[in-house]
């Protein structure tokens, strides 16, 4: 496993870890701006601006969005009477999300009588809908794998199920189990609606893919103590930020596992010098078999910007149009699929974030849904006030 990752994981900037710990001792779901700020930043632009921070395995940024999940093999799925398609793509387990508010503490302000300032935050509603399993067997054409892959670290077993991906997005099913309980992702339905299930930091591993960042969707009607149901939405580091930091996937996805010698909130303490791996127990590397990629369209504004579609993910590219650039995906206020027969599939706007895991570079973003979208049905795709049509 590469050094860098090795020491990078435990440097001090700002990680998800910390944001959640900011607000220790105060109600629950009270967060501090601090942490709002960075949350948001994951959730609505997730804008990478240091490439090599954001790349294999323990980028601090996308450290909580790490680890597996996602694919539908046909004959797990049939076995399961259609149900696992509509579990990672539907609304099995799922409940739609209204508009809702939760209490924000201002860091470091306190009002006349010693209670932390707060103030009411909307977050967005989430929509799921049912996924017929025969439509998903025909989008998904069999490009899906089928033997889980089992590996443990530690007294933590994770079994990779399935893996779609289209050469944007990856999906990943997994399982992770441990016998006195699973300990190593702290999860909730709140973290399943914000940015996942995001690691521990009183336990002592660490995992994930190291060819893409994601988000992890914990399936909480599935999942016992012992055993946790995972579906990760990855967008593929290659397609989002080149060769300079990334390979393409051509048949394998690497998994990678660290064990350390103490819990990682003790070795952060430590503050170990760079290039010191002595905390590090076991590591691991696993290639998880893929298949060939799913099929993907190319959609075009009039102004030459482009969209690359398949039925699990999309990729804009505003290099081409009229768009804003640097910061790309700040300026996205809305994206929507309009099909043939006058369906809306809202995908993000101001009040929506009814996707799966979405994540921005300089010159665009990649979305991964959280529906299967039959791009032979598809009359045009309008990100703000542009439409897209196909090509």
């Amino acid at each position: 496993m590469d050094n860098f990752y090795n020491d990078d994981l435990f440097e001090k900037d700002i990680s998800i870890e910390e944001f959640d710990h900011i607000t220790d001792g105060v109600e629950d779901h009270v967060f501090s701006d601090r942490y709002l700020a960075g949350k948001e930043k994951m959730m609505k632009t997730y804008t990478q601006n240091k490439k090599a921070k954001t790349t294999g395995m323990f980028p601090k940024i996308a450290a909580a969005a790490l680890a597996i999940v996602v694919a539908s093999p046909f004959v797990v799925n049939a076995a399961m009477g259609g149900e696992l398609f509509n579990r990672i793509w539907g609304n099995e387990g799922k409940t739609n999300v209204t508009s809702h508010q939760v209490k924000v503490v201002e860091s470091g302000k306190i009002d006349d009588k010693g209670n932390p300032v707060t103030n009411d935050v909307t977050m967005p509603k989430i929509e799921y809908v049912s996924q017929d399993p025969e439509v998903a067997a025909r989008l998904l054409a069999g490009k899906y794998t089928t033997n889980p892959v089992s590996t443990t670290i530690g007294d933590t077993t994770i079994t990779v199920e399935t893996v779609v991906r289209d050469g944007m997005g990856i999906v990943v099913a997994y399982t992770v189990e441990r016998p006195g309980g699973v300990n190593c992702f702290n999860y909730s339905q709140f973290d399943n609606e914000a940015k996942g299930a995001w690691f521990n930091e009183d336990q002592n591993i660490m995992f994930g893919f190291d060819e893409g960042v994601g988000k992890i969707w914990v399936d909480l009607a599935r999942s016992t103590d012992t055993k946790l149901y995972c579906y990760e939405y990855l967008c593929d580091g290659y397609a989002l930020f080149g060769p300079e930091t990334h390979s393409p996937i051509t048949d394998h996805i690497t998994f990678s596992c660290q064990e350390y010698t103490d819990t990682r909130a003790n070795i952060e303490k430590a503050n170990n010098p760079k290039g010191d791996t002595s905390y590090i127990k076991d590591s691991k590397s696993v290639k998880i078999p893929v298949a060939d990629k799913l099929d993907s369209k190319v959609f075009k504004s009039a102004d030459n910007g482009t969209i690359k579609i398949s039925p699990i993910a999309m990729q804009w590219d505003s290099t081409g149009g009229t768009a804003s650039k640097g910061e790309a995906l700040d300026s996205v206020k809305s994206l929507k699929i309009t099909n043939k027969d006058g369906s809306e599939y809202v995908v993000y706007n101001d009040n929506t974030a009814s996707y799966g895991y979405l994540c921005g570079n300089d010159t665009g973003f990649i979305v991964l849904f959280n529906r299967l979208v039959d791009t032979d049905n598809i009359a045009k795709i309008k990100i703000n006030d542009t439409d897209y049509t196909l090509k």
